[in-house]
């Protein structure tokens, strides 16, 4: 069939609408941009329609060529067959069209100087070579492992001589490791990331049995000044093989070093990263009690905590929360760490100002808490576009006017992407039960 793409979709995917079983649909066709012609083929894996490019009949403007040889087997960087101020241009716009739809926040998506929510973009630089955390999956069977990138919707890997995305040490690491991994049967996940003296860290996750070698190798490397560390983890063990120094380390928003538990969380560019929580802070009233919900190895915390001493942080993941504690001492800073479920919290009376970064599933049953609490500010980071607007909608409440958008800050963390972090600040407009 012939299709026109009209827009992009959350995802990346191109949007067209066709007609099939006598409707009028809208179907996903990946790989392609606004402005296109393409002949397609449609799917019969089931959701929503969705078709496969067959061959472009009429390129849009915004395409261009990747310059990624595996960018249409590989399950990352999802809009890199386009420009990279189209990409921009695209994103940007699904998360204020998202935003927009929420009653009271008043926002309107074109921005003009009188808008009163001030909306603020920040841009990456550079867009390649910037991502210095990568997890690959990794499968030995008959003899041969693969180690590579998930396929576009599937535990397919793909393998690649090179990923323009990540940094150059964390993508030579990457290429080391389905010969680090030769001979071990089962499957696993792989997670680099920098470790100390910038040098790679491995954590390694498997189910089976992994060669000898193994060990010995990672040994090797560690000996040899090529990793930082390592740690093992063997699928029903109780406590990991660790070699070397395995945490991670990145830079934190103060130029300092910030440690990550091995393996843990940390935010793809290091630059935008500083952006981000440096606009957290500063949203932040000095002096104000403050809570923090999802803190993770204390990447905000430690800028917060330079904000005011009334600061709690909660974290459900004790190995992320030992890392905030020693993030939060090697600066001489102080607050109170709690280790719980955000979403089981019930927040203190004294609590006027609630910042919080949650996974990309959001935190529906934590904003409920925070819309019934005493807060006078959220200050809220989030991953996924869908998520955080359907968070905002529950603190809004029935009447859609609890809460008024202060501002809106979009931050293009993971380039070639369809992902955006985006920050959103806002004040109560009204008393609980008014």
């Amino acid at each position: 069939m012939r299709l026109q793409i009209n827009a992009l979709a959350s995802g990346g995917c191109g949007l067209a609408r066709a007609e099939i079983d006598g409707k009028s649909r809208s179907i996903l066709v990946p790989m392609t941009a606004p402005g296109d012609e393409v002949l397609a083929e449609l799917s019969s894996e089931p959701g929503a329609p969705r078709a496969r490019v067959v061959r472009v009949l009429t390129a849009s403007r915004d395409r261009v060529v990747p310059p990624c040889p595996y960018v249409e087997q590989c399950g990352g960087c999802d809009l890199m067959h386009l420009s990279v101020d189209a990409q921009r241009r695209n994103r940007e716009a699904l998360v204020l069209q998202r935003l927009e739809h929420i009653p009271g926040l008043d926002i309107e998506a074109t921005r003009p100087s009188d808008a009163p929510c001030v909306v603020q973009i920040h841009h990456a630089a550079p867009t390649e070579r910037y991502r210095s955390r990568l997890r690959l999956g990794a499968v030995g069977k008959r003899g041969r492992v693969i180690v590579g990138f998930r396929a576009p919707r599937s535990h397919d890997l793909i393998e690649v001589d090179t990923c323009l995305v990540a940094t150059s040490t964390i993508d030579e690491a990457r290429k080391q490791m389905a010969s680090w991994l030769d001979g071990s049967t089962g499957c696993g996940d792989v997670t680099l990331q920098p470790g100390t003296g910038g040098l790679p860290t491995v954590h390694l996750q498997w189910k089976g049995e992994l060669a000898p070698g193994v060990f010995s190798g990672a040994e090797q490397s560690v000996a040899a000044g090529a990793w930082a560390g390592a740690e093992i983890w063997l699928d029903g063990a109780t406590q990991p093989a660790v070699i070397g120094d395995p945490e991670g380390v990145t830079r934190a928003f103060d130029g300092s070093l910030l440690r990550t538990a091995p393996g843990g969380f940390a935010q793809a560019h290091e630059a935008i990263s500083a952006l981000l929580v440096a606009r957290v802070a500063q949203s932040v009233p000095e002096g104000a009690s403050t809570l923090e919900l999802f803190c993770g190895a204390g990447n905000m915390t430690i800028a917060l905590a330079q904000r005011t001493e009334r600061l709690e942080a909660v974290e459900g993941d004790e190995r992320a929360l030992a890392a905030a504690r020693k993030n939060l001492a090697a600066r001489g800073l102080r607050a109170k760490l709690i280790r719980a479920d955000a979403a089981d919290l019930k927040i203190a009376s004294h609590v006027r100002v609630v910042v919080l970064d949650p996974p990309r599933v959001g935190a529906p049953d934590a904003c409920r808490r925070i819309a019934a609490s005493r807060a006078r500010r959220v200050v809220m980071v989030s991953c996924d576009p869908a998520t955080l607007a359907r968070d905002i909608g529950l603190l809004q409440g029935d009447g859609g006017r609890r809460w008024r958008a202060v501002s809106i800050d979009l931050f293009e963390m993971f380039p070639h992407t369809s992902h955006i972090e985006t920050l959103v600040v806002l004040d109560r407009t009204s008393e609980l039960g008014t």
